[in-house]
């Protein structure tokens, strides 16, 4: 029994070793060329790591780049994106997961139908709604956007962490003189604070990454976000290529970052459900 618990550990851990070097290889590569001066970029064979690692890239890149106004851009956007959808979600989900009403099934499943229409089919109808508004080519309109297409998944997630929590927790505080609200803000809120900021993690990595609506919806240069301002950056600088990995890899860090601190989040929201439950 010992020796098959055993070769099962072993194969469980061979193919998550072999997906996370599959998954961490072209970061990894993105990094190694990022590093390598221009004529070590395309030699034959590729070269694993650089034999002179340098960080001039990274310094070009710094300096005669737009960058740090595309970071700032997308920062305020995603922000502000983020906020927005953690007031509607703490209230939106908690009545998803809470109350019983008519049309609920139909909500869930507008919900999981609206995950399924591509960026392209969206386009149009909020390219008509923000100019008949006045709001093209302004930041809010990508705020909009992101927050909207953003929502029902986010409730979605958010309304499996509410549910991991007992019933028993709003009605003991509602006995103690609670109202429904400050039920949920005092008592089933900080329980569900894992899952709550995985969510708006989730939503903000998303409204980072975002590239169709931007393109479209802004066309000035001040307000570009920053996967808008890599794409024009690889027509502006065809023969920079270290540059312009060095940049792609700057874009990529704050990604990487809010993954790996989200997934503390999750274990625990999946945890302490398990044992609430």
């Amino acid at each position: 029994m010992c020796l098959k618990q055993f070769v099962r550990g072993l194969w469980l851990y061979g193919l998550s070793t072999v997906f996370l070097l599959f998954t961490l290889f072209p970061i990894y590569w993105l990094l190694n060329s990022a590093l390598k001066p221009p004529n070590q970029l395309f030699t034959f064979p590729p070269q694993y790591w650089p034999d002179s690692p340098t960080l001039q890239n990274f310094a070009d890149a710094l300096t005669q780049t737009r960058l740090g106004r595309l970071y700032v851009n997308s920062l305020v956007i995603s922000a502000l994106t983020c906020v927005i959808l953690l007031i509607l979600i703490i209230f939106a989900a908690y009545s998803m997961a809470r109350f019983r009403f008519r049309g609920k099934s139909i909500i869930l499943v507008m919900f999981l139908l609206a995950q399924m229409l591509p960026a392209v089919v969206l386009l149009l109808p909020f390219y008509v709604i923000f100019s008949s508004l006045d709001l093209a080519n302004s930041p809010w309109s990508l705020i909009i956007t992101y927050t909207i297409t953003n929502l029902p998944f986010c409730v979605l997630m958010m309304q499996s962490f509410y549910e991991t929590i007992p019933v028993e927790l709003d009605e003991a505080a509602m006995v103690d003189g609670c109202g429904r609200i400050e039920a949920l803000l005092k008592v089933v809120l900080p329980a569900a604070l894992p899952g709550l900021v995985a969510t708006s993690i989730f939503g903000f990595i998303n409204s980072w990454n975002e590239l169709i609506y931007a393109v479209v919806f802004v066309s000035s240069s001040q307000l570009q976000t920053l996967p808008v301002g890599l794409r024009s950056m690889m027509d502006e600088n065809r023969q920079e290529y270290g540059m312009l990995l060095a940049v792609a890899f700057l874009a990529l860090v704050p990604s990487l970052i809010l993954f790996g601190y989200i997934q503390r989040f999750l274990t625990t929201g999946l945890v302490s459900g398990a044992v609430k439950g």
